[in-house]
């Protein structure tokens, strides 16, 4: 039997680097955005000079940080995930943090673990965003700021394909918000992988059954789904 089609959700510009991997490697790859990201100004007030740390939860985070003019000064940076220390490397900014942890709840606790010492954080990020992260920081004594930056916005369902899937693909999603947008349009269920426990829980709550992917990379969603893109597409050993 033949590798799956690839049914990449993810926006297409920030798609685009993991649906040429996919390619390269081999794959048949749908292109199927079904979010759009909405860039929001730095308000004028903000004096990102006044705070400590800036954590970045997402790559959208830091690519709106740069396209706002911000910088980050004499402040710490953070970064949840594989796929957010890539883009502050892209954008030229180290991880002064440095934890591997994959979910809001384990990078905040190691964070608070490594810099007990309370201090200003700024927190750039979507305006649709959950709250362990600036909660938890609250609890341990850390003052600081919920930056807005970007808002995510489904693509309408009139403005989607009625009848995109073949039998064996395989759907990517990346965010909760995607699933959200693939609930709105289709009752189909291939099968899926999903970028973490968030989005995972968002497809518990559609009772969409799914695997998992162990880190947010694409290499780990394609070796949840029993391949490697370690070189020209195989079969793991």
């Amino acid at each position: 039997m033949g590798a799956p089609r690839i049914v990449m959700t993810r926006q297409l510009a920030q798609g685009r680097a993991w649906t040429d991997r996919l390619r390269t490697a081999g794959l048949t790859v749908l292109e199927l955005p079904l979010l759009t990201f909405e860039s929001l100004p730095a308000p004028p007030d903000l004096v990102v000079g006044d705070f400590d740390w800036i954590l970045f939860a997402s790559p959208n985070g830091v690519r709106t940080f740069v396209e706002a003019g911000l910088k980050v000064g004499h402040a710490r940076v953070g970064a949840l995930g594989s796929g957010t220390q890539a883009a502050l490397a892209a954008a030229g900014l180290s991880d002064d943090v440095n934890l591997p942890h994959n979910d809001g709840a384990g990078f905040v606790a190691a964070f608070l673990t490594a810099h007990p010492e309370p201090g200003r954080v700024l927190l750039p990020g979507p305006v649709e965003r959950r709250r362990d992260i600036p909660d938890a920081l609250a609890d341990a004594g850390f003052t600081g700021r919920v930056l807005d930056l970007y808002r995510t916005v489904a693509v309408a369902p009139v403005d989607l394909p009625d009848q995109p899937f073949a039998d064996g693909d395989v759907v990517f999603f990346c965010s909760p918000s995607a699933v959200t947008a693939f609930a709105a349009k289709w009752r189909d269920r291939p099968d899926a992988v999903a970028i973490g426990q968030t989005t995972a829980q968002a497809l518990d709550d559609i009772a969409y059954s799914h695997r998992v992917a162990a880190a947010p990379d694409l290499d780990s969603m394609v070796q949840a789904i029993g391949l490697s893109l370690a070189g020209p597409f195989s079969k793991p050993e």
